[in-house]
C-alpha cells in the first residue's frame, strides 16, 4: 500500500467547507466520512491506500484531511460496468469520463480548510529538506521515506486543531472514548476503543498506553506490562511514560529491580522527570536504601519544588537514619507546602519527642493536630495510634521533683549522739548548667550538736544553747548556735519546697487526667455530631431535597454562583448516596476537596465545580490542582444545568489537565472547546482509580 496525495482548489471545489463540517460531525460519532474524489487518469489506486488531501491555490497551501481508499458500493463499482475496467480496483466509481476516474475515500481526520498543515512549515523542518512537496498531479504518490514523518506532523496538527475546536481525528475520538471508559469503570469497553484506534493507526503509541491502563484496571498486570513494552519498542527514545508506567506495575508486583531499571530508563530519556525520580526514591525506600532514596527525593524536589510528598518522604528517610534536624526541616517544609499533610504532623511530633530533641510542648502540639486531621480524613486507626502516643508522652514528660540536697538528723555511732547536717553536693562538685539548681543549696562542714537522744531541730537548738552558754568559750558557742539556727531555718524552707513540688506534681498528673477525659468527651461529641449530620443528610437530601432538585426546576436564579455551587454539591451527594456510599463534607477542613465518600473499603476525595449560563470557567485552587496530580482518590465532578436538569461529568486523575486549560496565575480552568462536545452522563462509582 502507498500514500496518495489528492489535490483541492476551493475555486473548483466550492463545497469543500461543507464536506469538512459534515466530516467533523460524523467522525465525532465514531464514523468515517465517505467522499468521492477525482483522481485524473491514474488507474493504480488500491483499496487500503493511505490518502492525504491537500489545499492548493494562492494562500494557506497544506494538508487538511486524511483517510483511506475504500471499496465503492457494488452497484457503483466501475469494474462491474464493463470488462474493459476489470483490472481496476473496487474503489473506482462508475461516474467517470474518458481518462478521468473517480474513487471512494473514507476520511478519518480533518482540520479547518483555513488552518491546514502548511507546506511552507514542512519545508522548514530539517527532516523534510530535499523533499519535493509540490504536487505533480491528483493522487500522486508521496515518497515512502517521508511518510512516517508526515504522519507524525499530521498527528500533531490534528491534536492541536482538536483542542482548539477546529478539527477532529477518529483515532483521537476512539482514544478519548477509551480513556473515558477506564475512568468511568468500564475497562473492557476501553480495550475495544483502543483496539479500534490501533486499526486506524498501528503506530499510535498512546493507544498501547491506553491498553496497558485498561489491563491494569482489570488487574491483568502481565498483559499491561506487554502493552507498555510494545510502546517502548516502537519509540524507545520517546517512551519515558511507557517506561514509567511499566515501572509502576513492576513496583506493585514487588519486582523492585525491574522497577528500578524502568524508572532509571525514564530518567535517562528525561533527566527532569519528577515522577520517575519520585518513584525511584520510593523503590529505594522499599529496599531500605535510605541514602539513595534521599538523593532521589532531592532530585524530585529540584524538578518540582512544590511536591510536598517528596519532601515528606525525604524526611521519613532522615528520621529512620536518626538524622533528626534534617527530618524536622523536611517535615516542617512539607507542612508549609501542604497544611493538610497529616503524616508530616505525626512524624514531626515523633521527632520532637525524641530524647535528642525532647521538646514535649511542640511534640504535643503536632500530635494533637495529627489526631484532628486523621479523624477529619476518616483514618480512625491512625488517630487512635497518635492519641495513645500523646497520652504516653503527656505522662512521661512531667517534671520530676528531685531536690539537689538531702538533710538527715540521726544519732551518731559514737557514745555521744549527734545531729549531722550535710550537703548532698560536695564542695568540689561541678554543677551541670543544663540542669535546674536550687538557691537553697549551701556548702558547709558537718556541725555536731551533742544530745542524749534524737530530737527535733528546735529542741536541738535549745539543748545546744543551755549546755554551752556558761562555758569559758561562750562567745564561740553562741556563734555556733546562731549558725545552727540559720541552718535549721533553711532546712525547714527546703522541706516546705519539697512538699510544694510534690503537690505541684500531683496537680499536674490530675490535670493531665482531666485533659484526657476532656479529649474523650470531645471525641464522643464529634462522633455524635457526625451521626446527626449523616442522619440529617439522609433524611433531608435523599428523601426530599434530592427529589426536588433532580426532577423539578428550582424557583430561583441559578445565575448566582453560590446557588449553583450548592445545588451542584447536593446533586453529587445524591448520586453517591443512591449508590450506597457514605458521604462526609470536609470542605471547611482545608484538605483540598469538598466531600469524602467511602464504600466497601473504597475512598474518593471529591471536588465539585459548577457551570452557569454566564460562565464557561470555574475557579480552582492550588491545593485542588495538587490533589489532581498526586492523590490516587481524586475525583472532580463538573455539574452543568444544576437548577433544572443537572448533568454530571466525572473526571479522574490527570484528566483535569487534558480537558481544561489552566491559567497558572489565577488557576482559572476553562473547558477546552473539543472537550465541550463530549457528552455528560452519570457514571458508575464502583471501580477504584489506578494512577
Amino acid at each position: 500500500m502507498v500514500t496518495r496525495i489528492f489535490l483541492c482548489n476551493e475555486q473548483t471545489e466550492p463545497e469543500i467547507r461543507d464536506f469538512i463540517r459534515e466530516a467533523i460531525a460524523d467522525i465525532a460519532e465514531g464514523e468515517q466520512y465517505i467522499v468521492t474524489w477525482n483522481c485524473g487518469n491514474i488507474q493504480t489506486l488500491k483499496v487500503g491506500d493511505r490518502a492525504y488531501f491537500k489545499r492548493i491555490g494562492s494562500v494557506n497551501q497544506g494538508y487538511f484531511a486524511s483517510g483511506t481508499v475504500v471499496p465503492a458500493d457494488r452497484e457503483y463499482q466501475l469494474k462491474q460496468r464493463s470488462a474493459r475496467y476489470r483490472e481496476l480496483s473496487e474503489a473506482y466509481d462508475i461516474d467517470s469520463q474518458a481518462n478521468n476516474f473517480r474513487v471512494w475515500v473514507a476520511w478519518d481526520a480533518c482540520v479547518s480548510f483555513d488552518e491546514p498543515l502548511r507546506t511552507d512549515y514542512l519545508r522548514q523542518l530539517p527532516h523534510f529538506q530535499g523533499m519535493p512537496l509540490e504536487p505533480q498531479s491528483d493522487a500522486g504518490v508521496f515518497r515512502e521515506e517521508y511518510v512516517r514523518m508526515l504522519d507524525r506532523e499530521w498527528e500533531r496538527q490534528t491534536q492541536k486543531a482538536f483542542r482548539a475546536g477546529k478539527g477532529i481525528s477518529l483515532v483521537d475520538v476512539y482514544y478519548r472514548w477509551g480513556l473515558e471508559d477506564i475512568q468511568q469503570g468500564f475497562p473492557q469497553d476501553a480495550l475495544e476503543s483502543f483496539r479500534q484506534a490501533l486499526k486506524l493507526n498501528p503506530n499510535f503509541i498512546k493507544a498501547y498506553l491506553g491498553l496497558g491502563d485498561a489491563h491494569v484496571s482489570l488487574r491483568e498486570y502481565a498483559k499491561a506490562v506487554g502493552d507498555y513494552g510494545k510502546a517502548i519498542s516502537m519509540r524507545p527514545d520517546k517512551a519515558r511514560l511507557a517506561y514509567f508506567k511499566r515501572g509502576e506495575i513492576n513496583f506493585l508486583l514487588g519486582q523492585l529491580q525491574q522497577a528500578m531499571a524502568d524508572f532509571q530508563a525514564a530518567i535517562d530519556i528525561d533527566p527532569n522527570y519528577a515522577d520517575a525520580h519520585m518513584s525511584l526514591g520510593n523503590t529505594y525506600f522499599k529496599l531500605k536504601s535510605y541514602e539513595q532514596a534521599i538523593a532521589c527525593y532531592s532530585r524530585t524536589i529540584e524538578s518540582s519544588p512544590d511536591r510536598d510528598l517528596a519532601v515528606f518522604r525525604r524526611g521519613r528517610s532522615h528520621y529512620i537514619l536518626k538524622e533528626f534536624p534534617e527530618a524536622l526541616r523536611d517535615f516542617s517544609h512539607a507542612i508549609e507546602l501542604q497544611p493538610s499533610n497529616v503524616d508530616a504532623y505525626y512524624y514531626r511530633g515523633l521527632t520532637y519527642s525524641h530524647p535528642s530533641i525532647a521538646d514535649e510542648t511542640l511534640a504535643g502540639d503536632d500530635l494533637r493536630k495529627a489526631i484532628v486531621l486523621y479523624q477529619t480524613q476518616g483514618k480512625p486507626e491512625k488517630a487512635r495510634k497518635a492519641k495513645e502516643f500523646l497520652e504516653t508522652l503527656a505522662i512521661d514528660s512531667l517534671p520530676k521533683a528531685k531536690p539537689r540536697s538531702t538533710y538527715a538528723i540521726a544519732p551518731s555511732e559514737s557514745a555521744q549522739p549527734e545531729v549531722v547536717v550535710e550537703t548532698a553536693q560536695p564542695k568540689n562538685t561541678i554543677v551541670n548548667d543544663d540542669e535546674e539548681t536550687s538557691e537553697l543549696i549551701i556548702e558547709t562542714q558537718p556541725i555536731e550538736i551533742p544530745v542524749s537522744s534524737p530530737i527535733s531541730s528546735e529542741e536541738a537548738i535549745a539543748a545546744f544553747a543551755s549546755s554551752e552558754v556558761d562555758s569559758p568559750d561562750s562567745s564561740e558557742a553562741n556563734a555556733k548556735v546562731v549558725e545552727v539556727e540559720k541552718l535549721v531555718e533553711k532546712i525547714v524552707e527546703v522541706e516546705k519546697l519539697v512538699e510544694v513540688e510534690k503537690i505541684v506534681e500531683v496537680e499536674k498528673i490530675v490535670e493531665v487526667e482531666k485533659i484526657v477525659e476532656v479529649e474523650k468527651l470531645v471525641e464522643v461529641e464529634k462522633i455524635v455530631e457526625v451521626e446527626k449530620v449523616v442522619d440529617r443528610v439522609v433524611e433531608k437530601f435523599v428523601d426530599r431535597v434530592v427529589e426536588r432538585i433532580v426532577e423539578k426546576p428550582i424557583p430561583f436564579s441559578i445565575e448566582d454562583p453560590s446557588t449553583a455551587e450548592k445545588l451542584a454539591m447536593i446533586s453529587v451527594m445524591a448520586q453517591y448516596m443512591r449508590d450506597g456510599w457514605m458521604v462526609r463534607s470536609v470542605d471547611k477542613s482545608q484538605v483540598g476537596y469538598d466531600l469524602e465518600c467511602t464504600k466497601d473499603g473504597l475512598c474518593e476525595a471529591v471536588i465539585i465545580k459548577s457551570f452557569t449560563s454566564d460562565r464557561e470557567s470555574f475557579a480552582i485552587s492550588a491545593i485542588e490542582i495538587e490533589n489532581a496530580r498526586s492523590n490516587r482518590d481524586f475525583v472532580l465532578w463538573v455539574v452543568s444545568g444544576a437548577a433544572e436538569n443537572p448533568e454530571l461529568r466525572c473526571l479522574r486523575g490527570r484528566e483535569l489537565f487534558e480537558q481544561f486549560d489552566l491559567d497558572p496565575l489565577a488557576f482559572a480552568a476553562r473547558v477546552r472547546q473539543a472537550a465541550v462536545q463530549l457528552e455528560f452522563a452519570p457514571v458508575s462509582l464502583e471501580m477504584p482509580q489506578f494512577e
